[in-house]
């Protein structure tokens, strides 16, 4: 591939998915989106209560390569197997450059020359470690965005396997070990659109009380989940993926944002709301957490 006359190295696409029907997660568009971008995919796909596995295999790309792993048991155990079956993935790759795209994030068709073009300009560099994405975070349906300390505005999501980065935590971003400093990166000048909360409530009810699984915590607790009328929701008037399209036609659910019940007040809340009149003042963002150090 090339970009504006610079060679566009070979790419390695990663991703994870377990019980995608069951918590609606739009993997099949997630995939499909990065695709474009990728010489080779691979979907390390857990062992799953629902139909996940044929789905995935039901793209029949010659590109992706399914590695069916037993992540165990989900009982007692944390989400950091998620950044573990992550690191399979990113072990198992053919080239340097991985692009990571989790299956409720899709990339969208018109940033993918940003995408290469910013690709082209990082693999010159030795001293770049990654590309860094800006995120629309989706909250209730697809017509609505949310901002604010609660929600990542960017992470890297296109890495230099050979700078050593690992995922980590609950595989939201990569640390280079082994003192855990952050990913060296340049802007990728494209969006990631996660719909990780704009789905049914069933849902949204279904994965807490998976993560309450793994957590040993009271599945029934976790899974009293509510919408809340967040002080940064604002509607969204832009298009959205092509790859995601069908998905989110194919789901008719209500939400009003006026019918949701305010949060709670509380001390973590009020800084929250304080960080969140500071950004939209300055654009800055008090004391963020960043798994990347953005270059010049």
């Amino acid at each position: 591939m090339r970009s504006e006359g610079s060679v566009v190295p070979p790419v390695s696409g990663i991703s994870i998915v377990r019980n995608a029907t069951l918590l609606d997660y739009p993997v099949e568009a997630a995939l499909r989106s990065v695709l474009p971008l990728c010489d080779e995919l691979l979907v390390n796909v857990g062992d799953s209560r629902d139909d996940t596995l044929e789905r995935v295999r039901a793209l029949a790309d010659p590109r992706i390569r399914i590695l069916e792993r037993d992540w165990g048991e989900e009982r007692g155990r944390t989400t950091a197997v998620h950044s573990q079956e992550t690191n399979r993935a990113l072990d198992l790759c053919a080239h340097d450059w991985a692009l990571y795209i989790q299956a409720d994030e899709v990339l969208h068709e018109d940033d993918l020359p940003a995408v290469r073009t910013a690709l082209a300009g990082a693999a010159r560099r030795p001293d770049v470690e990654g590309l860094v994405f800006d995120y629309l975070h989706f909250y209730g349906s697809p017509g609505w965005v949310v901002r604010g300390r609660r929600w990542y505005r960017r992470e890297v999501r296109l890495l230099r396997r050979s700078s050593g980065a690992r995922s980590r935590a609950g595989a939201q971003g990569f640390r280079v070990p082994p003192r855990e400093r952050p990913v060296r990166a340049v802007s990728s000048g494209a969006r990631v659109f996660h719909y990780g909360y704009a789905k049914s409530l069933r849902a949204l009810r279904e994965r807490r009380r998976l993560w309450a699984r793994y957590q040993g915590a009271d599945e029934e607790a976790w899974g009293q989940w509510e919408f809340e009328r967040l002080p940064g929701l604002r509607p969204f008037d832009g298009t959205h993926p092509g790859a995601a399209r069908d998905w989110i036609e194919s789901r008719h659910w209500p939400f009003r944002p006026e019918d949701c019940p305010r949060p709670r007040w509380t001390l973590r809340g009020v800084r929250s709301r304080l960080s969140d009149a500071i950004e939209r003042l300055s654009g800055r963002r008090p004391l963020e957490h960043r798994n990347y150090v953005l270059l010049e």
